[in-house]
C-alpha cells in the first residue's frame, strides 16, 4: 500500500506544483494543502494510537562512548518509519520539480528549502512528542491516569460541541419553529484563531510557496524564517526532554501511603478479619488497577452525558421502548449501570488475584469467609458510582415520590443479593487470566462468565420491576413499593444464603483448578 500510495502523492505534487507555477489558484494545490495540514496532528497522536511505533530506548546506549546529541539524531531518524511522514515526503519532493517545469526556477528553490524545514519541523514535533510520552509514562500512576484521559475523558469532550450546539426543543411560537441559536464569535478571537493557524508550520510552508509563485520575495522570506525558527525551537526543547529520558530512570512505582494502612487493615461490620480483609483487598484492587479505575469511572461518565442530554432537551430522553423524563428514571437506570459495571471483576473474582489467589487459598481462610469477603468487596466496588448517581440525579431533576427514591437502593440490593452466589460459581467455573492493567478485552472476564452473569443481573433485577409496577400500576400506592422490597430483600437475603452452599461446594472441588492457571 506504500508504494502506489507514494506515486500517486507524487504525482500529486508535481502536478500541484505545475498547476501554482503561473500564480493562478490551483484545487491541487488545495488538496495538497490540507493532506500536510493532517500530518502533525498524526505526529503528534500517533504515538498514542500506535503503541509499537514508539522509538527504541536509547539508555542503554549510554554505555557507549556515544554523545547525547548522536543519540537524539539518532531518536529523531527514526520517525521516517512513521508513515504518515514517510507518505508526506513524496508531495514535498516532487513540488519543487513542478514548479520548474512550469517555469518558476525561484517559487521551486523555495519551494524545495520550504519542504526541507517542513520535514525537520515535523521530526522535531515528533521527537519532542515522544520523549514527552516516555517521561509521562515512566511514572505508574501518571501514565494510569493518561490511560483513563484517553480512553474515557476524551470521548466525553468529542460529544460536548454536539451537546452544545443542539438547543433546547422549545414549542414553536405563532405556528412557526423557534430560530437556531447560534453562538457568536468576538471577532477579536477569530482573528487571533486566523493568525495562530497561519503560524502552523504547514500553512507557513503554503504561504512561502504561494508567494515565490507569485513573486513576492519579502512574504516567502518571512515564512522561511519563522519555519527554520519553529524548527530550531523544536529541536531545542526536544533535545532538552530527550535528556531527560536519559537521565530519568527506567521506571517509578506508586508512593505507598503509610497513614492509609491503618484504613485498609480495619475489620467491616457484620464480617470476620479474614472476610474483611479479602473485601478490602478486592476494593483496593479495583482502585489501584486502570482497569478497575475504569469500572468506577466509566458509569459517572456516562451519567454526565445522560444528564447534560436530559437538561437540554425538554422531552427527556428515549432508549428505544424505554424513557426518561425525570430524576427517578435517569438515577434508575444509572445506578443499574453501575450495578452491572462491575462486571468483569465480579464474574473473574478469583482469577483477577493472580499470585494472590495461592496465597489467599494456603492462609487459615475458610471457603464461606473467602466468598463472603469477595461478595461484599464487589458490593463495595459498585456502592460509591451507585450512590453518586442517585445524589445527583436528585439534586439535578429533583421532585417525584420520596417511596420510590427509596425503592432505588432496595432494589439494588436485591437485585446484588441474588447475584453473589451466581457469580462466585461462574468464576469458579470460567476462570480466565487477566491483566487489569490493561483496559480492553485483556481484563475482560471470560466470555461464557460474562454472558451468563449479564443474564444473572436482569433475571434478578425483573422482580423488582415488577413490584414496583404492582404498588404503583394495581394498586397506586406508591408508598407501598418500599415495604415491599424490603421484604423482597430479606428474602433475597434468605435465597442468596441458600445459593452459596453450591457455590461454595463448586469453589471447594475447583481449588487445585484456579491456583494452576498461574
Amino acid at each position: 500500500l506504500m508504494i502506489p500510495s507514494a506515486i500517486a502523492l507524487a504525482g500529486l505534487g508535481a502536478a500541484a506544483g505545475y498547476a501554482i507555477s503561473g500564480g493562478e489558484p490551483s484545487l491541487l494545490f488545495e488538496t495538497c494543502r490540507y493532506l500536510l495540514l493532517i500530518v502533525p496532528v498524526l505526529t503528534i497522536v500517533g504515538p498514542l494510537l500506535l503503541p509499537a511505533a514508539d522509538r527504541s530506548n536509547p539508555i542503554r546506549m549510554l554505555l557507549l562512548p556515544i554523545s547525547r546529541r548522536t543519540l537524539y539524531v539518532a531518536q529523531a531518524g527514526s520517525a521516517f518509519a512513521d508513515p504518515w511522514i514517510l507518505l508526506m515526503l513524496p508531495i514535498v519532493v516532487f513540488l519543487p520539480p513542478g514548479l520548474l517545469a512550469g517555469g518558476g526556477l525561484a517559487a521551486a528553490l523555495v519551494a524545495l528549502c520550504g519542504g526541507a524545514l517542513l520535514v525537520v519541523v515535523i521530526i522535531g514535533i515528533a521527537s519532542l512528542g515522544t520523549s514527552l510520552l516516555h517521561l509521562a509514562v515512566r511514572d505508574r500512576r501518571r501514565g494510569e491516569l493518561l490511560a483513563l484521559v484517553a480512553i474515557l475523558v476524551i470521548p466525553v469532550l468529542s460529544m460536548l460541541p454536539g451537546l452544545i450546539g443542539s438547543g433546547r426543543h422549545r414549542a414553536p411560537q405563532n405556528g412557526r419553529p423557534p430560530a437556531r441559536e447560534r453562538l457568536a464569535v468576538p471577532p477579536a478571537v477569530a482573528v487571533a484563531g486566523e493568525r495562530a493557524f497561519a503560524l502552523l508550520p504547514t500553512e507557513l510552508y503554503v504561504t512561502a510557496t504561494r508567494a515565490a509563485t507569485l513573486g513576492n520575495a519579502a512574504p516567502a522570506a518571512g515564512a522561511l524564517v519563522a519555519l527554520a525558527t519553529t524548527a530550531v525551537l523544536l529541536h531545542g526543547i526536544g533535545l532538552f526532554a530527550f535528556g531527560r529520558v536519559l537521565d530519568s530512570p527506567g521506571s517509578t512505582g506508586a508512593r505507598r501511603a503509610v497513614p492509609m494502612r491503618a484504613a485498609w487493615g480495619r475489620t467491616l461490620p457484620g464480617l470476620s478479619p479474614g472476610a474483611s480483609a479479602v473485601a478490602l483487598a478486592q476494593l483496593r484492587l479495583a482502585l489501584r488497577t486502570p482497569r478497575g479505575r475504569s469500572i468506577l469511572l466509566s458509569p459517572l461518565m456516562m451519567f454526565v452525558v445522560v444528564a447534560v442530554i436530559m437538561r437540554r432537551n425538554v422531552s427527556g430522553l428515549e432508549f428505544g421502548m424505554f424513557s426518561m423524563q425525570s430524576g427517578l428514571s435517569l438515577a434508575s437506570f444509572a445506578s443499574f449501570v453501575c450495578l452491572m459495571s462491575v462486571l468483569p471483576i465480579a464474574m473473574n473474582q478469583f482469577a483477577v488475584d493472580k499470585a494472590g489467589l495461592t496465597m489467599a487459598l494456603l492462609s487459615p481462610l475458610r471457603n464461606t469467609e473467602y466468598l463472603a469477603g469477595k461478595a461484599v468487596g464487589n458490593a463495595l466496588i459498585a456502592a460509591p458510582p451507585a450512590l453518586f448517581c442517585m445524589l445527583a440525579a436528585f439534586a439535578a431533576f429533583p421532585g417525584g415520590s420520596a417511596a420510590l427514591w427509596l425503592s432505588i437502593p432496595l432494589a439494588l440490593l436485591a437485585t446484588y443479593l441474588l447475584v453473589a452466589p451466581a457469580a462466585a460459581t461462574f468464576s469458579a467455573i470460567f476462570p480466565r487470566s487477566v491483566d487489569l492493567n490493561s483496559i480492553g478485552r485483556g481484563s475482560n472476564a471470560h466470555g461464557l462468565s460474562g454472558l451468563l452473569g449479564m443474564a444473572a443481573f436482569l433475571l434478578a433485577g425483573a422482580p423488582n420491576l415488577l413490584i414496583v409496577m404492582a404498588a404503583t400500576r394495581l394498586l397506586h400506592r406508591p408508598s407501598l413499593a418500599p415495604v415491599f422490597l424490603l421484604l423482597w430483600c430479606a428474602a433475597a437475603y434468605g435465597l442468596s444464603r441458600l445459593l452459596f452452599i453450591p457455590a461454595v461446594k463448586v469453589f471447594a472441588r475447583r481449588r487445585e483448578n484456579l491456583a494452576l492457571i498461574f
